[in-house]
């Protein structure tokens, strides 16, 4: 059965969708079978890593707004990416779901119900999530193990995880196991002290919830989202293909640890 994961930050232009794409990739390298879910409105999970050769099987919207309770996924209707990672899309259409949403009895749980027949194919589920705390942020909570929390390393990174935190408590009733997995510093720039100063920060608040590994800021990764690749795929020999790789050991790791209770 798959540990599923969301990237999540109410703070937006921290690189959760970077994020959530580059390791999915990475583990599938390590040899993990991984669906991606884009539940994101702005569907930029979805541009980068789909082209208009190979159009999704179904978005993610169509499974919001139906009313019909045998709506569950099965694997046909997963868009392949490569043999080993797969995505359910989002298109433009995701905007307006909430609208449908509201008056829904299960709206917390619509995700969690889809997602369910699908899951044991897959050991990673990774669902990028919006920066923002809707109807889609909670599907995708609710649907959720754990969270990632993707960061710049500014003055308001903690209080963007602090927010986070208080989301996760609020849906304690809805999915009591929800827990952060880890805390993943993104776009790191170690020639900046201040880089530095709030990493130290995040240490002191978060302990071991923060991530060894570190994300640096790279022209490469911004290049791969362009091209709609991984960073892995598009400058595999790089540093930040090299970041990736170990940051998905450590996922691996944390999810053991907490499968274990260690």
């Amino acid at each position: 059965m798959a540990t599923i994961i969301s990237v999540a930050n109410q703070k937006g232009g921290v690189g959760k969708t970077t994020t959530a794409f580059n390791l999915a990739w990475a583990l599938t390298e390590l040899n993990s079978q991984v669906l991606l879910i884009d539940n994101d409105p702005q569907g930029n999970l979805t541009s980068y890593a789909l082209s208009e050769d190979n159009p999704p099987q179904l978005t993610i919207d169509e499974i919001y707004v139906t009313r019909k309770s045998q709506n569950i996924l099965d694997m046909s209707q997963l868009t392949k990416i490569n043999e080993n990672l797969f995505i359910l899309a989002a298109d433009s259409m995701l905007a307006g779901v909430e609208f449908y949403l509201v008056s829904r009895p299960d709206k917390e749980y619509i995700l969690k119900r889809a997602i369910s027949s699908v899951v044991e194919h897959f050991d990673y589920v990774i669902i990028d999530n919006p920066p923002a705390l809707n109807l889609l942020t909670v599907n995708g909570l609710v649907a959720s193990e754990s969270v990632i929390i993707p960061v710049q390393l500014e003055f308001f990174s903690l209080e963007g995880i602090v927010l986070l935190q208080n989301t996760i408590k609020s849906l304690h009733d809805r999915n009591p196991g929800l827990e952060i997995l880890g805390i993943i510093p993104n776009m790191f720039d170690n020639r900046r002290k201040l880089n530095w100063e709030v990493l130290d920060a995040l240490k002191k608040q978060f302990g071991e919830k923060v991530f060894e590994s570190k994300i640096h800021n790279s022209v490469k990764i911004a290049e791969s989202s362009g091209h709609g690749k991984s960073i892995l795929s598009y400058a595999p020999q790089s540093r930040s293909s090299a970041e990736y790789i170990e940051f998905a050991k450590e996922v691996i790791s944390h999810v053991r640890e907490t499968e274990t209770g260690a």
